[in-house]
C-alpha cells in the first residue's frame, strides 16, 4: 500500500465506496453514474494503491477481501465528513429557491402522503416541483443511479439491496377488505370466507407489492382473482357496483372509498400491516434540498396520525 499522501487520489474514494457496497463492477458503475470501463480502470488503480485485489471471484459472484472488508466503515465515514465540509454553511430555502424533485411512488403512496404534502408546497415552496413517477421493475437501479430523489416503498417487502440505501419509516397502515355498499356480504370474514370470494387483486411491480396475498398465503388462503390490475386506485374503482371484493390500505379506502360507494367488510383476524418508508441515494444524505424534502414529508406523515386499527 502506498504511504505517499501527496500522491493519493481522493477521487477514488467514491468508486471505492461503490465497489465495497455493490461488490460488482457493473453495479458500482451504475451507482455513481460512470461507464463500466471507467470503473474497471478505477478498480485497477485501487488494486495498485492498496496492493490488494479488493474484489475476488467467489462462486458466480464477487466477494471482498479481508482488507476490503476493513475499509468499508472508514471509507463511508470519510465520505460523510467530506460532504459535511463541502456543504457547511449551505441551506435550502424553499420560499425562494427553485428545485424539481423526482419521487417514485405507488398510486397509494401518492394519494396518502404526496397529495397532502403538495398542499403545503403550493404556499410554502412556490418554486418546488414534484415529478411523481410510478413504481417500476428496475426501481433499485433507479435509486442506485441517483435518478430519483426519493423512493416510497413498504418495509414489509424485503429487498436486501434496497435496505443497503439510507431509509427511514414514514407512516403505518393496515390492509382491509372492501366491497360495494350494496354488497350482501357481512362479517367478520374468516380465512375460509376469503378463499371463496371473487376478488380484484393488485400485482404492481413484478408482483412485489402483493403484501396481502403473501400474508394470506401464510394462513393457507388462496384468494381467487377475477380481475388483476396494477393499481390500488383502479382496484377500488372496479369493485364499485359489483359483487367483487378487494384488499386495500385503510388510508386509501378512507380517502377514496366513500366517494366510490364502498364500505369495509369486517375481518375475523386483523389484516396485514404496512409501513411505508422513504429510500434515497447516499449522495443525497447531506444535500440541503433533499434534507428539506425528507423533513417535509416526515412532518406530513406525522400529521396523518396513527392508522386506525380493527373493524368499525
Amino acid at each position: 500500500m502506498s504511504d505517499d499522501w501527496g500522491r493519493a487520489d481522493l477521487n477514488l474514494l467514491l468508486p471505492l465506496n461503490a465497489l465495497l457496497i455493490e461488490r460488482n463492477v457493473t453495479k458500482a458503475a451504475e451507482r455513481i453514474s460512470v461507464a463500466q470501463p471507467s470503473m474497471s480502470a478505477m478498480l485497477a488503480k485501487l488494486r495498485r494503491h492498496f496492493d490488494d485485489p479488493l474484489l475476488i471471484r467467489e462462486g458466480r459472484g464477487m466477494a471482498l477481501t479481508p482488507l476490503a472488508e476493513s475499509l468499508a466503515g472508514p471509507v463511508q465515514a470519510a465520505l460523510i465528513a467530506a460532504r459535511q465540509v463541502l456543504t457547511a454553511g449551505r441551506r435550502f430555502d424553499p420560499a425562494t429557491e427553485s428545485r424539481t424533485f423526482s419521487v417514485l411512488a405507488s398510486d397509494y403512496a401518492a394519494t396518502t402522503l404526496l397529495r397532502p404534502a403538495l398542499r403545503a408546497l403550493l404556499t410554502e415552496a412556490p418554486g418546488v416541483r414534484l415529478t411523481i413517477e410510478p413504481l417500476r421493475a428496475d426501481l433499485i437501479e433507479v435509486v442506485r443511479s441517483g435518478r430519483c430523489d426519493l423512493l416510497l416503498w413498504p418495509l414489509q417487502l424485503p429487498e436486501q439491496e434496497l435496505l443497503q440505501f439510507p431509509h427511514t419509516p414514514l407512516f403505518e397502515d393496515e390492509f382491509i377488505v372492501v366491497a360495494d355498499q350494496d354488497s350482501p356480504l357481512t362479517g367478520p370474514l374468516t380465512a375460509a370466507d376469503l378463499a371463496g370470494l371473487p376478488a380484484v387483486q393488485v400485482n404492481g411491480v413484478g408482483d412485489r407489492w402483493a403484501v396481502p396475498r403473501g400474508k394470506l398465503a401464510e394462513r393457507g388462503v388462496r384468494q381467487p382473482a377475477t380481475v388483476t390490475v396494477e393499481s390500488f386506485t383502479l382496484a377500488l374503482e372496479l369493485v364499485a357496483g359489483t359483487h367483487l371484493i378487494t384488499m386495500t390500505q385503510r388510508r386509501l379506502f378512507e380517502a377514496l372509498g366513500p366517494g366510490l360507494g364502498l364500505r369495509e367488510v369486517p375481518l375475523a383476524e386483523a389484516g396485514p400491516k404496512l409501513t411505508i418508508a422513504g429510500f434515497w441515494h447516499p449522495r443525497h444524505v447531506l444535500d440541503p434540498a433533499n434534507q428539506w424534502l425528507r423533513a417535509h414529508l416526515a412532518r406530513v406523515a406525522a400529521s396523518l396520525g396513527p392508522a386506525q386499527t380493527g373493524n368499525r
